[in-house]
């Protein structure tokens, strides 16, 4: 009977020379340059992943993040200069917070401080004038053409259609006198029409020719209304000189000064 081939000798002999071919240095290095085959393989693989422009996500340009930055910032806001009109009512505003100046409207005995002050109408606004005393007796009234002076007795009851401002208020105001504010507060320039024109605030000491319109009239006055007494007047149609002196007081009605 034959021998099993575990028990033949080249068996044993072709064993040997694989244990030892597996076993031998060469062997060794085949395997780990296999192994490190495998370990770039996967590198590149990895590197080639993480570089696929289809599987990144593109950064946005920086140009474009700005462009979005300034979008998003608030638009300043538009600064409007005030008017000198506008400035004006609101520096009498702070004036009749200070007691120097009134709203129109009805006032008792002690409402506003006996004293000189500009009548000075508005847009809207109407042009009447009276105080009476506490009996009810007119002291003095007056209807202005436009602007004017009285002068407040602190009696009983005052009725103002316009605001009244102190004339000692002028300087803080920044004007000359009633002339000057009525045509700020009225957005009017260089106003020549009727009005109370006080010498040395609203127009120089002078000789000055008025022409009427229709039928005017002109009375130089020795101070304001209610603290007066006529100096000269008259009515007229046509043209009129008059004369005035610093301090007093010339009244203009259905008239303009001559240019």
């Amino acid at each position: 009977m034959k021998k099993p081939f575990y028990k033949r000798v080249w068996f044993w002999v072709i064993a040997i020379i694989i244990v030892i071919a597996i076993n031998s240095p060469e062997s060794t290095e085949v395997e780990k340059d296999i192994a490190n085959g495998e370990a770039k393989a996967s590198e590149t693989s990895t590197s080639d992943s993480s570089n696929n422009p289809d599987d990144t996500v593109e950064s946005e340009p920086t140009e474009d993040i700005e462009e979005k930055e300034e979008k998003t910032e608030p638009e300043a806001e538009e600064v409007v200069e005030e008017t000198p009109q506008q400035r004006m009512v609101g520096q009498i505003v702070t004036l009749m917070d200070e007691g120097l100046a009134f709203d129109t409207g009805s006032y008792v005995k002690g409402d506003i401080p006996k004293g000189e002050y500009a009548f000075i109408p508005f847009d809207g606004s109407g042009k009447y004038y009276s105080e009476t005393d506490g009996a009810g007796n007119i002291v003095d009234n007056e209807i202005f053409d436009s602007f004017g002076y009285v002068y407040v007795h602190g009696t009983a009851n005052l009725e103002t259609q316009g605001v009244l401002v102190n004339t000692t208020a002028f300087e803080q105001l920044g004007v000359s006198g009633a002339k000057e504010l009525y045509e700020v507060v009225n957005s009017s320039e260089n106003y020549q029409g009727s009005g109370m024109y006080k010498v040395g605030y609203d127009i120089k000491p002078n000789t000055y020719t008025i022409e009427s319109m229709g039928e005017g009239y002109v009375a130089i006055l020795s101070g304001p209304v209610g603290n007066n007494e006529i100096v000269d007047n008259n009515i007229f149609n046509g043209k009129y000189n008059v004369n005035v002196a610093e301090g007093q007081y010339l009244t203009v009605s259905k008239g303009t000064f001559a240019q």
